[in-house]
């Protein structure tokens, strides 16, 4: 599944269309000074807040950040039954991906997919339900990875500092953490040492919206 992947990502990173995005290597120990940190300045939920090493992700990505979410919340009845956000995976801040051929393949892939992932979660923020949408031509509508037995993305917290990601793909099931390694007060915490030492490459690559210098998130790339 993962060889397939990133054949295609290949494939697709050879588009003609230029990208409003300039990709910037930077060392792995700078990534928290270089991406958005999700804190209460950023309306990022408690539970979320900080940045998060994918810590057993067999992709080429490796930390993340909710910073850039806008929550709104599910009301039925007059109750509110959950909360809501969407992330442009391929935005400027949120992600920080391998600096190497498979890192920078599966970027481009992300982006021309112009992936986004909704996120639902329960009332206090312990377990998550993702569903990647994606756009891959653009004057087509959005198609939406429904869950199912064959596909499913779900995010459980198992600590403060830690979530389990699962995921179900064609069937067969697989897990690793979200282990938060910067707290909302920019505060490296002790999974940051590991981050660094289970580091497969020695730089990451970040992607910079090119026309937008706001410093809001999303950028205007993203719209």
């Amino acid at each position: 599944m993962k060889l397939n992947f990133l054949a295609l990502s290949l494939v697709l990173s050879t588009s003609a269309f230029a990208k409003p995005y300039e990709l910037r290597s930077v060392p792995n120990d700078q990534v928290d000074t270089h991406m958005a940190i999700g804190s209460d300045a950023t309306n990022t939920p408690p539970n979320l807040q900080g940045l998060w090493w994918m810590d057993g992700n067999p992709l080429a990505d490796e930390v993340v950040s909710f910073a850039s979410t806008s929550w709104s919340d599910t009301v039925e009845n007059g109750q509110i039954v959950a909360h809501t956000a969407v992330i442009p995976v391929y935005d400027q801040g949120i992600w920080a991906w391998h600096d190497s051929k498979p890192g920078r393949a599966l970027y481009n892939a992300v982006y021309d997919f112009h992936l986004v992932y909704q996120l639902t979660f329960n009332l206090d923020y312990t377990f998550g339900q993702v569903i990647p949408v994606i756009k891959p031509i653009p004057f087509l509508p959005s198609v939406d990875i429904k869950s199912s037995v064959f596909v499913d993305f779900t995010m459980t917290q198992v600590n403060d500092n830690e979530f389990r990601r699962d995921s179900i793909l064609a069937g067969k099931h697989s897990s690793y953490r979200f282990r938060r390694i910067v707290d909302a007060n920019g505060v490296r915490l002790p999974a940051f040492d590991e981050y660094l030492q289970k580091a497969e490459v020695k730089n990451i690559l970040l992607p910079y919206c090119k026309t937008d210098k706001s410093g809001e998130l999303p950028t205007a790339c993203a719209q």
